[in-house]
């Protein structure tokens, strides 16, 4: 009997999930279906029962529904528990179990990024946005022993919440509201007038980890440019960003390259999208469904095809 797996969220159309996903099962020779559901907010509870309702083997969770789903599940692991986030979902025996792949894939991601272009990890980190997301790369950076982050979110009351709400999180932590520029003021940066590398030695001697969390329409209808760099030392940073670009029939622009990396491109700062991170998590998400290692070299190819970016790991 054919397995269906899923991912929901509001908006859902552009999700490259179903790709990646379903060339994974191909590969491992898995008789199963990998489908996209929209499901507004209010409709949630009721998708989850209709999921239940046919079986589902398992689904993704993405916006904006990571935080939401937590009281109608059956249980959920440490991580999201700690987190307070879910973004991959096991069904058992009619049981819904969520979990939380989201924050060690980035962390797989961004370590594979540093590593490819023999990069070290700074030791400060801004973060942009305090959503489900965003809690994930902040589980990340805390393992990875990030010493100072900064959480920049279009209202400051919002990233004091989610700061409140995260106990591992390291003693220097800052918040800022999106359209104040002191936040830079706030950041060590140092002297290093390039990244980081390997050969150069300490970790955290050039600029920070800037990371992208929002979307573009977060800025809809305000007057906020995107994105909010002032003053920043872009050429000794590292960039980002975990939304990424698709390609575009007959465009010329470079592929995977988000607005928010853009902004690094003049400085030749070492920018990294968000397909990465999508890889990661998604083939941890394959994993906790199947109990099977998922080809990445089938993934991988299969998000080349429908973005037109050669390499995922090399910076933009």
């Amino acid at each position: 009997m054919r397995k269906l797996f899923a991912i929901i969220g509001h908006p859902v159309a552009h999700s490259l999930s179903p790709r990646f996903q379903q060339a994974a099962f191909e590969d491992v020779g898995l008789d199963a279906a990998y489908l996209p559901f929209d499901i507004a907010p209010e409709k949630l509870s009721e998708a989850i029962d209709a999921l239940r309702t046919l079986g589902v083997s398992g689904f993704n969770v993405t916006i904006p529904h990571k935080e939401a789903i937590i009281p109608l599940l059956d249980e959920i692991s440490p991580t999201a528990r700690e987190l307070g986030a879910v973004n991959t979902v096991i069904a058992n025996d009619g049981q819904l179990s969520g979990d939380n792949t989201d924050a060690p894939g980035f962390q797989t991601s961004l370590e594979t990024f540093l590593a490819t272009n023999n990069l070290v990890l700074p030791s400060a980190a801004v973060v942009f946005g305090a959503g489900g997301s965003a809690r994930a790369v902040l589980w990340a950076l805390a393992r990875l022993n990030v010493k100072r982050i900064l959480i920049i979110n279009r209202t400051r009351e919002r990233g004091d919440a989610l700061a409140r709400s995260l106990p591992f999180l390291p003693k220097d932590v800052r918040t800022f509201a999106l359209d104040d520029p002191s936040w830079a003021e706030e950041v060590h940066w140092g002297a290093t007038p390039s990244p980081p590398t390997r050969s150069s030695g300490a970790q955290g001697k050039g600029g920070a980890l800037l990371i992208n969390t929002l979307s573009l329409r977060a800025f809809e209808g305000s007057d906020t440019p995107f994105p909010p760099l002032w003053n920043i030392p872009l050429a000794s940073s590292v960039l980002l960003d975990l939304s990424y670009v698709s390609r575009r029939p007959g465009s010329q622009e470079a592929g995977g390259v988000t607005p928010f990396l853009s902004m690094g491109r003049p400085f030749r700062a070492p920018c990294q999208n968000g397909l990465g991170m999508l890889l990661m998590q998604g083939a941890l998400a394959f994993r906790l469904w199947t109990g099977q290692t998922p080809s990445l070299a089938a993934m991988e190819e299969a998000l080349r095809q429908a973005t037109g970016q050669d390499n995922l790991w090399k910076s933009l």
